[in-house]
Formats: C-alpha cells, sequence, structure tokens
C-alpha cells in the first residue's frame, strides 16, 4: 500500500530537496492553510517544496528512497518486524527537513555533494564510510556527514531525521563568524557535542521547524529561521573555514582539495610534502604537479602561505603590546625575524609590526 505527494508552492508537481525529523512530525506540521501575509517577489525567493510518501513494499521504498536521496546501489533487506517506510521532506533550495521510518537494513552510497547536512536517530543506527575515515552515529546525537565526498552508508532499521543546507547559504551564514569571505567550512566530524551545547540546538531546532516547513510562512521569517537554524549547527560542532579555490571544490580535484585542507588542519605541525600527498592519497610528485597546476604553487610555498595568514590573524586579533611579533613569528614556524619580516610584506603590502599597532 502507498501514498506519494510531490507540491511546489503553487501547487504544481515538482521534485523536492533532500533533508530532517521523524516523518510523522514533520507531516504534522505541513500546514493545509495558514493565513496569507507578506507578499514577495517570487523571483526573489527559493521555491518551497515538500514530498511525501508511504509504503509497506520493500522494493519500492528501496527505489524512492534512492531517487529522492539521489543515492546510488541502495540495497535493502527485511528485519524481523513488519515492513513500514515512512518519509517526508519540507523546504526550499536552502534549507530542507526531512524525516523517515524505514523498518529493514539499508545500504547504499550518496554522491559527492557540496551541500551540508546533519542528521540524528531517534531509533536504529548508520556508519559511514568515505575516503578518509569512518563514523557511526551514537544514540540519538546529530552528527554530520562528508561533504564534497561520496560515501557508502549502513543503516539499521530506523526513525531519523535530518536537516539539509545548501552550501553556498551555510558559508554565508559562517563568514558572520570568522569575518572574511564565504569559504568551505570543515566541520569536526569526530566531535561530541556537549549537553549544553545539544540542549540549546533542540531548544532552537523546534522553534524554527514550523517557520521552514510552512507553506505559507512569510518570505521574512522563513530566512530568519533558516539562518537561526544554520547558527544553531555552526554553535553545536568545532569547525575552521579554510580558504580553497572555488577550482578544488569539484569532484574532480577532490584528493588535491584533501591536501589544502590537511595542510590548514596540521600547519602548527612540521610537515613535509610527503606527509601532505600521503593525506591525500597521491605520489608526491603527483601533488607537487597538480599544485603549480591549479594552486600556482609548490606545496612548500603553500605551507609558508597558510602559516603567514595564520600569523597575521594572531596579530590582528592581539592588542599592542600583549604579544611580540617575533613569537607569533616562532609559534607559526618562522625562526628568522627577518625573513619573516620580509615574507609578511611580500604577501599582504605591510610590516608585521604595523599589523599589530592597528
Amino acid at each position: 500500500m502507498t501514498s506519494t505527494e510531490t507540491v511546489g508552492s503553487t501547487g504544481t508537481t515538482g521534485t523536492a530537496s533532500t533533508s530532517a525529523a521523524d516523518a510523522s512530525d514533520l507531516e504534522a506540521r505541513l500546514p493545509g492553510h495558514m493565513e496569507d501575509s507578506a507578499a514577495v517577489e517570487p523571483e526573489a525567493e527559493p521555491r518551497f517544496e515538500k514530498v511525501q510518501f508511504a509504503t509497506d513494499d520493500l522494493e519500492e521504498a528501496r527505489s524512492s528512497l534512492e531517487s529522492v536521496l539521489d543515492g546510488r546501489q541502495f540495497r535493502a533487506r527485511l528485519a524481523g518486524e513488519p515492513f513500514v517506510s515512512r518519509f517526508a521532506s519540507a523546504g526550499d533550495s536552502r534549507v530542507s527537513l526531512q524525516t523517515g521510518t524505514f523498518t529493514a537494513h539499508l545500504q547504499g552510497v550518496i554522491p559527492w555533494s557540496r551541500d551540508y547536512v546533519m542528521s540524528w536517530f531517534r531509533s536504529g543506527s548508520v556508519t559511514v564510510d568515505y575516503p578518509v575515515g569512518q563514523l557511526t552515529s551514537e544514540g540519538s546525537r546529530p552528527f554530520l556527514t562528508p561533504s564534497e565526498t561520496s560515501f557508502a552508508f549502513s543503516m539499521t532499521p530506523h526513525r531519523h531525521g535530518i536537516v539539509h543546507v545548501d552550501a553556498a547559504f551555510l558559508e554565508a551564514v559562517a563568514s558572520e563568524r570568522h569575518a572574511g569571505p564565504p569559504q568551505r567550512i570543515v566541520f569536526d566530524y569526530a566531535a561530541v557535542p556537549t549537553d549544553e551545547a545539544l540542549a540549546a540546538w533542540r531548544t532552537t531546532l523546534g522553534e524554527v521547524t514550523p517557520l521552514i516547513v510552512g507553506e505559507e510562512t512569510p518570505a521574512l521569517a522563513r530566512h530568519a529561521a533558516q539562518q537561526a537554524l544554520v547558527r544553531g549547527m555552526l554553535d553545536l560542532f568545532p569547525w575552521r573555514a579554510i580558504d580553497v579555490p572555488d577550482a578544488l571544490r569539484t569532484e574532480r580535484t577532490r584528493r588535491l582539495r584533501q591536501a589544502a585542507e590537511y595542510v590548514h588542519a596540521y600547519a602548527d605541525q612540521a610537515i613535509t610534502s610527503a606527509d601532505i600527498a600521503t593525506a591525500a592519497g597521491m605520489h608526491t610528485r603527483t601533488l607537487q604537479l597538480l599544485m603549480s597546476e591549479h594552486l600556482g604553487s609548490s606545496p612548500t610555498n603553500y605551507v609558508r602561505h597558510v602559516r603567514l595568514d595564520r600569523a597575521r590573524q594572531d596579530l590582528l586579533s592581539s592588542e599592542p603590546g600583549s604579544v611580540l611579533v617575533s613569537d607569533v613569528a616562532r609559534k607559526w614556524g618562522f625562526g628568522n625575524l627577518g625573513r619573516f619580516s620580509a615574507s609578511y610584506s611580500a604577501r599582504f603590502g605591510e610590516y608585521p609590526r604595523d599589523t599589530l599597532a592597528r
């Protein structure tokens, strides 16, 4: 037995972006009618979309989920209980919330995507395998799946929720925190949120969900709710903004981006070109060629530039008289103060002492 619905904000059939909360919860919040308010220019706002389906047919559920999640090679296996599958998603291209129930085992592959996805399980669990690691859900605690890489997953029978955030939107909100231009955000996937942070997150989620999934929510109210939800995600997990060229944020250049991210993560340690190449799963010579082609730099120079950037961040965030330029230079591996000042001046157009004096 199956029921399916996919509706756009104009009432015409459409497709939905995918992502978070238990199907019954979200379905209950999907409004049939709300009082109209604040008209918005249609072209100024992304299209609101929702999709819902329910079935007790295993193959139909597997196929539907593979399609709506844009997945690959989904495989399902019955457990020792009657099978039921429910799925609901609502939102727009900036942020959507998903909820699902699937009382069988499910495996598959999620292809490469730039978007940011956070999940939590009300029952059951998932293990995710990606090129540089593995993660397993812990109880009902939220966790992030890796972005800008494909990954395989294996789920037990479960009820789960998901928040799916467009990369450009999250990175724009994050720029409020790091005071730079929008950049790729790399979360600490192994971090376990504190109980205090979890309580704050759940409060925020409860407050904004009706606004995000409400089809008649005024545009400004929806946008504010989406921003609040993303800020909550940024408060929940440690993260770092990584300044990598947009040209590296493709599936084809994934390994070079991983190399760049490794440098950013370990710039305060003694790392070599061989270390960087190993972390990215390539030969040192290949790394040298790719960095020269895409970044116009050798691995050694790239490490030096990242360390100069970190030194500048420290100088800008320090009060004059609270630190010495020499201490900052040594912290970032520059033993010769004269050479550090010359390299700093060449990169930023001012001497480090001038930056500190601001």
